[in-house]
């Protein structure tokens, strides 16, 4: 028999093996045990069935002629459940093999004519084990950049980049299963023109034996990766070398923030790289949001100035437009923070997920950011408005998605801004939606919206009552307004959850 043995050590895989003869499953399970994979057997194939749906393995190897079913009869059920399985079928008959067919339909991996050599079947499993180790490797990819885009909404907090780059480097050595990494990026290359004196030249933090200070790596290790680095820099793509994968970590507009270093013991397939190219990206995004966070935090007085070098990156840089809208005009001052807590409220009130949440606050506190786009002269008119003046304060939710839509990480606001003026008979603007073609975020920021515009004075009229803008929201149900949301929204202001309100 060929034998590649390592001892008893146990390789990390799991097998099943069925077979109704038991001679064939206990000389199998011998076979395999003393190669290092962990072996159970089944002589039953409902038996297996049940085993499999409660418990995962890696490999399958299963007989064909059995009873009472046969082993395709076992693969189909099997495939119902567990598609990642591999499965190699045996049999001691070349004349009643399964069909090239069903082998194909069935995602069977292998198929090994029964003998007292399992020579040639365990090279069949060994290019098995080949396929999972790789397959694992996606899947954990798959997981960990899931794990990463679910976790953005918490990295875009008031976070320091220590502890932002800390999570990052864990994150990436689980993807590529390496203790050996670093991190290491440059906050001041995220914008040129602005002061930022209080921001770090390097932030480096490495694991295993890159464990160690920036004057250190640079001193030891750096001198051997610099061209690599610069490498990836300019050219945004990964980079191998001396057992490191190089992740740059490169924004819009050539902007190179840093880069990964990812240790491997071998290399990675073209998917795992694209998913690390991919996984990069995100980083990219999450780094350029947070550093941007920092400077609009450090710079608040200047953010004005800065607008137009930022207008694709995080939210706090759409947050100085709202504030500009507000500035534009006295009478609609504090308006969007209420437009955004009311439609949060509602949004919380129906159960909505937290991240379609977080997008009704955004876009509530945004909502009229297309109102730059507006001269002070019609948006400060005491007077009526003429037909040509409404038809360009008409425009500004249109103005709004396209702003929007300039920013990467918030392109999916835009639709809902863009639709904040339109009704639910569908003789709202710009586009005459109606009923559910209205976003839902946007049914509850049209609510909040015309309340606060009618319990706010004007410069064409003074406010409504409460009792009357209760009123009119009643009389807007199934024309105006999502008739559910309205009802939702008036047991927030009957329950007190919006806060104290003018003539309550």
């Amino acid at each position: 028999m060929r034998k590649n043995k390592a001892g008893q050590q146990k390789n990390g895989f799991t097998m099943l093996v069925l077979d109704d003869d038991k001679n064939i499953t206990d000389a199998l399970y011998s076979y395999f045990e003393s190669s290092g994979y962990t072996v159970e057997t089944e002589n039953d194939p409902l038996g297996a069935l049940e085993k499999m749906k409660n418990k995962s393995y890696d490999i399958l190897l299963l007989d064909f002629i059995m009873y009472p079913i046969c082993g395709d009869q076992v693969v189909a059920r099997l495939r119902q459940f567990d598609t990642r399985i591999f499965v190699i079928m045996l049999t001691g008959h070349r004349e009643v093999a399964p069909p090239l067919n069903t082998i194909r339909e069935l995602d069977i991996q292998g198929y090994f004519e029964k003998s007292d050599r399992f020579d040639q079947l365990e090279l069949l499993v060994e290019s098995c084990v080949k396929s999972i180790r790789q397959m694992r490797t996606v899947y954990r990819y798959q997981d960990g950049l899931g794990s990463i885009l679910g976790s953005i909404p918490s990295i875009h907090q008031l976070l320091s980049l220590d502890v932002v780059l800390g999570r990052i480097l864990g994150q990436m050595l689980l993807l590529g299963d390496n203790r050996h990494g670093f991190a290491w990026i440059k906050p001041k290359r995220i914008i040129s023109s602005m002061p930022v004196e209080n921001l770090p030249d390097d932030i480096f933090q490495g694991s295993g034996k890159y464990e160690k200070k920036l004057e250190q790596f640079l001193k030891e290790d750096y001198p051997q990766l610099e061209n690599a680095v610069q490498k990836a820099g300019s050219s945004g793509d990964i980079q191998e070398f001396d057992g490191l994968f190089l992740v740059p970590l490169k924004a819009n507009h050539d902007i190179f923030l840093g880069v990964l270093g990812i240790g491997r013991d071998s290399a990675y397939s073209d998917v795992q790289q694209r998913l690390l190219a991919v996984y990069g990206e995100q980083v990219t995004t999450a780094l350029h949001n947070t550093i941007l966070h920092m400077l609009l935090n450090i710079n608040n007085r200047k953010l004005s100035l800065t607008y137009s070098r930022l207008k694709e990156s995080y939210m706090q840089t759409v947050e100085a437009l709202r504030l500009l809208v507000d500035a534009k005009d006295d009478y609609t001052r504090g308006h969007s923070d209420r437009v955004s807590m009311y439609a949060e409220k509602i949004a919380k009130k129906t159960g909505m997920e937290e991240s379609q949440t977080e997008c009704v606050r955004c876009a509530g506190l945004l909502h009229d950011i297309g109102k730059v786009g507006v001269s002070d002269a019609i948006l400060c008119k005491e007077d009526k408005l003429t037909e040509e003046e409404f038809a360009v304060i008409r425009r500004h939710p249109e103005i709004g998605g396209k702003i929007l839509s300039c920013i990467d990480m918030f392109h999916n606001l835009g639709e809902i801004v863009r639709a904040h003026h339109e009704r639910i008979d569908g003789r709202g603007y710009p586009d005459g939606l109606r009923g559910e073609q209205i976003p839902p975020e946007t049914r509850m920021i049209s609510i909040a919206d015309a309340f606060d515009a009618m319990m706010s004075d004007r410069h064409y009229r003074k406010r409504l009552s409460l009792a009357k803008a209760k009123e009119e929201l009643e009389a807007g149900k199934g024309t105006q307004f999502d008739a559910g949301l309205v009802e939702v929204f008036l047991e927030l202001i009957a329950n007190g959850e919006l806060g104290e309100l003018e003539g309550t």
